[in-house]
């Protein structure tokens, strides 16, 4: 997903691919999808707020023949920046509607928090057997990037099963998918069943799968979104990040296959000896990760020790404000 940002191009039946760079190495863009609709155009996702994101927005839109289109309607997929970061600019030049699954309106005050994001880190960071210098350091920084400015709730929020009216008989179902973000969508398309899949279901990696103290068991969460996707046998995927995907229930069953390993992996490491979410990611992911690295290693190694918690694979105990994992 790195590399340099592919053309803009029409993907057939009045939907069109633009991708957005992102103000960070990994992933370098993401797609935006802009589908000709009644009355204009429906943007999915938006990317960062960045001047090389809003000129590839504008520019792949007159690259597509949709210059002057009106975008009447911006759907993101989740809550993180390189999806909603540009939403507030596009929703005040567009007079667009701005639309999210309902859980994403309760959940914009935590978006727009930035040293709350820093201090819960910091803070799970220690509870999870990280030194305090460590966790100081993938914490992250108080200062909020100028790429995500804070955002207002969106006006329109929808719920699974929900459907988006694109006209001429057309519309797209909401398919509610949390796990990589409480709040993340995915859209079927009733024309065509192409899925627009965010970062549910990319070509070439996992998305993070962040624990959350708000939600028990985020890994169980996405897992079972991920198999009721391969319930419904979906074919073409257009995902956030990377090529189109041409049998997404294949690359579904790659990814299930993915977390079974790791979590067969940790649980045998637990096994040996009782371990701290910290002293497994030293186990199992390389050496030499950047703090922010870190973070994410950290947030999906804990989800995935919760999920074998959950499921009374492992126990867990508490010694001096740090849990600890056991067989």
């Amino acid at each position: 997903m790195n590399g340099p940002v592919p053309d803009p191009r029409p993907l057939g039946d009045g939907i069109h691919l633009i991708p957005a760079p992102l103000p960070f190495p990994s992933p370098a863009w993401v797609n935006c999808y802009a589908i000709e609709a009644e009355g204009g155009i429906v943007l999915i996702d938006c990317g960062c707020d960045w001047e090389p994101g809003r000129a590839a927005l504008e520019s792949g839109l007159a690259a597509v023949g949709l210059a002057g289109a009106e975008i009447h309607t911006l759907i993101v997929s989740h809550l993180h920046p390189d999806h909603v970061g540009m939403a507030g600019r596009v929703v005040e030049e567009h007079g667009c509607r701005f639309v999210m699954h309902r859980r994403a309106a309760a959940r914009m005050d935590r978006y727009n928090d930035t040293v709350g994001f820093v201090e819960r880190n910091r803070r799970i960071a220690e509870m999870h057997g990280a030194p305090a210098h460590a966790a100081a350091a993938l914490a992250g920084s108080k200062d909020r990037p100028s790429f995500m400015p804070p955002l207002q709730p969106p006006d329109v929020t929808v719920e699974d099963g929900d459907r988006i009216d694109l006209g001429g008989g057309r519309h797209l179902e909401v398919l509610h998918t949390p796990g990589h973000e409480p709040a993340h969508i995915c859209l079927r398309d009733s024309r065509t069943g192409v899925v627009f899949s965010g970062d549910h279901v990319l070509p070439r990696i996992s998305p993070v799968i962040m624990y959350d103290e708000d939600y028990d068991d985020v890994l169980g969460d996405y897992l079972a979104s991920l198999r009721r996707l391969l319930e419904m046998r979906i074919g073409l995927t257009y995902p956030a990040h990377g090529t189109i995907i041409e049998r997404g229930s294949a690359r579904i069953e790659q990814i299930v296959l993915h977390h079974e390993r790791r979590l067969h992996r940790m649980l045998d490491i637990a096994r040996v000896s009782p371990v701290t979410a910290w002293e497994v990611v030293g186990a199992v992911f390389r050496p030499h990760l950047t703090p922010d690295e870190q973070r994410l290693a950290l947030l999906e190694t804990i989800s995935h020790l919760e999920h074998l918690r959950v499921g009374e694979r492992i126990r867990r105990e508490e010694r001096q404000g740090v849990f600890w994992y056991r067989d």
